[in-house]
């Protein structure tokens, strides 16, 4: 081997800071500085090995390593690509959203009360047209990964051809169901449309929902430990999604031991949050399971104990359980808290574009008026969320992992408004108030995952 060359999984962004290059297959990203980035731009056509006192000498095992790079036999030629500068901001916010969320569908064959979907109007879902041509803007400006759920996605008769579309133009799909209609031919079919991951949400099901559990929640159950068989005898990457109730986090370690007698390898744990909007009856549901500063430390402590076990992760609403962490690792393993607005987005299926799925009522626009670049750009709405100075207040403003974590901006909001089903601050004020419930502000605790 006598040179190097970008593997061909990779994509490439530039950003304020730099850029970032992404892993498709591997669903790994890197954010390097101006130098780093211009060298990884470099190697879109192969580069020669460079002498063993290059500074690049020992960056080139380490991207081969990471699969970022790969040698090229007789220097063989590659098209290169041009990558103009797409951003000239301030490098908190991204030029391009990481990853989409799209509810693709409101529609759900289940009523779990915790849903965070809106009640929509008469507005009709995007049409397999719009959704494709969504794709296009997406895969132009670089979007890497492409998170579609609901209601329940198994519902859209094109959910397939959406999927399959997203992975030919360079866009990495995942997949969120609540399992209860995945068959074997269904995983079949997710598989042949190139989905990377599917994340199952077995919260609807082991929290319960209004009434006792009963047969039909017996039958629930049991459909989502048959999808969750089918799944992991696939070749897609399975995740399960838990939303700890403070009734579930009492038998939290005998769910985590089944999943992992089951052969689950990744679970995300959620922290329930108030609706994405304000209504009487999702006000009432939050306030019932919603996690006090007790259970978030009990929560910890599972965490704790099985974490290496189970690879475990937690939602953005629980960066703060991370309070004694090394605020340098976990920029290193790229923890950033909430970053609504500024690395994500959802779109809803009606067309509507806010900044994560939990603060619906800040929309930015609609994508059947405005192009999805111009929306993200402009973000109206947003700017609390993308104001660099703008950080939390209250115990959050204190905080040493503050600018890796930011509290949870959705939670955070709730607990000081005025109790009213509209938003008291559709400009966001709230957003910055300080996550109420956070433990770390009473006692400097040890976590290890």
């Amino acid at each position: 081997m006598d040179a190097w060359r970008l593997a061909e999984v990779v994509t490439l962004r530039s950003e304020a800071f730099g850029g970032i290059a992404f892993h498709r297959e591997r669903g790994v990203t890197l954010e390097v500085d101006a130098e780093a980035y211009r060298f990884l731009c470099a190697c879109l056509a192969p580069r020669p090995l460079p002498p063993p006192d290059h500074p690049a000498a020992r960056l080139v095992p380490q991207l081969a390593r990471l699969g970022f790079v790969e040698p090229v036999k007789n220097g063989r030629k590659q098209a290169r690509v041009s990558l103009d500068p797409l951003w000239s901001g301030d490098g908190f916010t991204l030029s391009t959203p990481e990853t989409v969320h799209l509810a693709i569908t409101a529609r759900c064959n289940l009523s779990c009360p915790g849903c965070y979907v809106p009640r929509f109007g008469a507005e009709p879902e995007l049409t397999t047209a719009e959704l494709c041509g969504l794709i296009d803007q997406w895969a132009q400006m670089r979007v890497f990964q492409l998170a579609v759920g609901g209601g329940e996605p198994l519902l859209r008769e094109d959910l397939f051809d959406v999927l399959a579309y997203a992975r030919e133009q360079g866009i990495v799909p995942n997949l969120t169901t609540n399992g209860t209609l995945l068959t074997s031919d269904v995983v079949r079919r997710l598989e042949r449309a190139g989905v990377a991951r599917v994340n199952l949400s077995w919260n609807g099901i082991l929290s319960a929902s209004k009434d006792a559990p009963g047969r039909g929640h017996q039958r629930r159950d049991q459909a989502v430990t048959q999808a969750l068989r089918m799944l992991l005898d696939s070749t897609l990457q399975v995740g399960v999604n838990l939303l700890i109730t403070p009734k579930l986090l009492p038998c939290l370690p005998h769910v985590v031991a089944r999943l992992q007698a089951q052969g689950v390898r990744q679970a995300t744990i959620l922290r329930p949050k108030p609706p994405a909007i304000p209504s009487d009856e999702g006000r009432a549901w939050y306030e019932a399971n919603k996690l006090r500063r007790a259970d978030l430390l009990r929560l910890r402590d599972v965490l704790n104990a099985w974490q290496g076990v189970l690879h475990l992760e937690v939602d953005s609403a629980l960066v703060g359980l991370m309070g004694d962490a090394d605020l340098a690792l976990l920029r290193w393993r790229g923890i950033y808290g909430c970053t609504a607005g500024r690395r994500i987005c959802t779109v809803w299926p009606d067309g509507r574009v806010s900044p994560c799925s939990f603060l619906a009522d800040l929309s930015a626009g609609n994508v059947r008026q405005l192009p999805f670049a111009e929306l993200w750009r402009r973000g109206e709405n947003w700017e609390v969320l993308r104001d660099p100075a703008g950080r939390p207040q209250g115990g959050c403003a204190d905080c040493d992992i503050a600018s890796q974590c930011g509290g949870a901006r959705c939670v955070a909001r709730h607990e000081h408004s005025d109790g009213s089903t509209e938003p008291s601050d559709q400009g966001g004020e709230g957003l910055l108030a300080g996550d109420v419930e956070c433990p770390y502000h009473l006692e400097k605790v040890r976590c290890v995952f």
